[in-house]
């Protein structure tokens, strides 16, 4: 098989499931976080590897039912998010959130979970309802992913895919500042991990349209210790 590289410091990297992980850097996520030429030498090596077989089924015997998916604790899916593991499942994060909220969804048919086939859906349907709850749930993200947040394949799908939309929506903006105020781990956790962006520029202007000068200044200067904030930007 072609050998992966890292796309954060190019060596070569492990492959299990839909995940990899680089021996070097330490560094890890989902295949779809690989550079282009990556992905493309793992769909040459799967390509090569296709074998074609004919199965006869015996038209005697009734067709076995197929099992259905399986369900997981709570405890089970926090333990996922925390290893960034979701080979298992691959919505994990959502199902955690499910599981850990159920006066938020329990209203909701299986058919209506389905819909909302990730977390930013789920967050979204929820910050209409209650922001509150939805920044409920992105603290237990948080939390949960706690370490992982340092590696940029992790704060860039938490921070820059999956709760990005949520929290900065209008009705949510004004809860989660006041919760800022007080949670200093939640602040650390938006403004210090490994991916900046359109979250935080949002959130200081944010600041200027809720008149939160102090808290606007709190927050940039957690901002501009991130060594991977760019100015610039």
């Amino acid at each position: 098989m072609a050998t992966i590289r890292c796309p954060y410091c190019g060596s070569p990297v492990m492959v299990r499931g839909s995940c990899w992980e680089c021996g070097y850097c330490g560094d890890f996520g989902s295949i779809s976080s690989l550079h282009p030429s990556e992905k493309a030498k793992l769909m040459q090596a799967a390509a090569s590897s296709i074998q074609i077989t004919f199965t006869v089924k015996d038209t005697t015997e009734e067709p076995e039912e197929e099992a259905p998916p399986r369900c997981f604790s709570r405890t089970e899916l926090e333990d996922m998010v925390r290893r960034w593991d979701f080979s298992e499942n691959e919505r994990a994060c959502r199902d955690l959130l499910s599981a850990a909220f159920p006066e938020a969804t329990i209203h909701w048919t299986a058919e209506d979970l389905e819909v909302m086939d990730d977390t930013k859906s789920l967050l979204l349907e929820v910050s209409d309802q209650d922001p509150n709850i939805a920044i409920d749930m992105v603290v237990l993200l948080l939390n949960t992913a706690g370490e992982k947040l340092k590696y940029p394949a992790v704060a860039q799908q938490l921070l820059g895919r999956d709760i990005e939309d949520p929290l900065l929506d209008f009705f949510v903006q004004e809860p989660l500042l006041q919760r800022l105020k007080t949670d200093n781990r939640l602040a650390k956790q938006l403004f210090q991990s490994a991916y900046t962006g359109t979250l935080q520029k949002e959130l200081l202007e944010a600041c200027d349209s809720f008149e939160e000068p102090a808290l606007k200044e709190y927050l940039h200067s957690l901002l501009v210790q991130n060594p991977y904030f760019n100015e610039c930007d």
